[in-house]
């Protein structure tokens, strides 16, 4: 099994690699050590283990709230047991997600869909409903206490996922941004967009990439992965690479591309980076990290809608 892996990013702040699917650097999660300790992700059940050795590796054990970005399975999954094992905390999340975590049949069914029974059990493993009791529904202005005087601030942002959350915290400087600007891997922190369906709106994806650039964070805190020390400079080229996305799946359905536009999108992003001088590796990294049906789909459900509101 990996080792555990934890980062002191200075200011009572922590980054713990969760070791999503048993492997390091496929889920961070970020944990404020203050009087009101708060911790953001918790990734799926499956591999929840891994995040619990490292917060006893810290001498955590108890936690105020866990604060997930959005209840997609690879951020929230695990939040069900989470709750179960430390009864005390409060479980964070948009008021637009808190249903599907009280009551989470939906989504698994939905998801099901995409991954199929044996693939759900393997990759992410069960959902456990959280009573509603223990939910703190949170919304655009609303903050989260650290104790001390600090606190965490909510940005509603979505166009990944209606029910994302950015949370930024001014005394660490960190925006923790789940997947509404992209995902971004130590080598070199590239962005890479997130597109899945059925959520997925470039306008409003863009609008809070201008937000979230407005409050000078000194670092990302990518969920996918680890803290980005250059965030406006990330933040302009994920803008700049997820318009290129569009405008390609535009014209490859406009030529009549016919059914092959996710092996056809996943070849040209790749052969992209390529030109741009990026290496295999980092290219092999992103390719692993990246469900490239989703992408393609995301963004192709998006064109459908604008062009049937026309």
């Amino acid at each position: 099994m990996p080792e555990i892996s934890v980062t002191d990013l200075g200011n009572d702040l922590y980054l713990i690699d969760a070791q999503m699917f048993d492997e390091h650097q496929r889920l961070a999660c970020y944990l404020f050590d203050t009087p009101e300790r708060v911790l953001i992700e918790c990734g799926p059940s499956v591999s929840i283990g891994h995040l619990y050795d490292a917060l006893e590796y810290l001498g955590i054990d108890d936690v105020a709230t866990l604060a997930v970005t959005h209840i997609h399975l690879d951020h929230a999954g695990g939040a069900g047991h989470f709750a179960r094992r430390f009864p005390n905390a409060k479980i964070a999340v948009h008021s637009a997600g808190a249903r599907h975590l009280s009551s989470p049949e939906r989504l698994w069914n939905s998801a099901e869909r995409i991954y199929g029974e044996e693939g759900m059990r393997v990759m992410w493993g069960p959902m456990e409903p959280i009573p509603e009791e223990r939910l703190l529904v949170l919304d655009e202005g609303d903050r989260l206490p650290l104790g001390g005087g600090r606190g965490i601030d909510i940005l509603h942002t979505p166009g990944h996922a209606k029910h994302h959350i950015v949370y930024v915290e001014n005394e660490s400087g960190g925006a923790f941004v789940g997947d509404a600007v992209g995902i971004a891997f130590p080598h070199g922190h590239m962005v890479q967009p997130v597109t899945p369906p059925p959520d997925f709106d470039p306008h409003l994806v863009v609008s809070n990439l201008h937000r979230v650039a407005e409050r000078s964070p000194r670092f990302l805190g990518f969920a996918h992965f680890g803290a980005d020390s250059e965030p406006l400079a990330s933040l302009a080229q994920a803008e700049e690479r997820l318009w290129s996305w569009v405008s390609w799946v535009e014209r490859a359905a406009r030529d009549g591309d016919d059914g092959s536009l996710t092996a056809a999108m996943r070849d040209w992003v790749l052969d992209d980076y390529r030109a741009q001088g990026v290496t295999e590796e980092v290219i092999a990294e992103y390719d692993r990290n990246t469900y490239w049906p989703m992408q393609a789909a995301g963004i192709a459900r998006w064109l459908d809608l604008r062009s049937n509101d026309s």
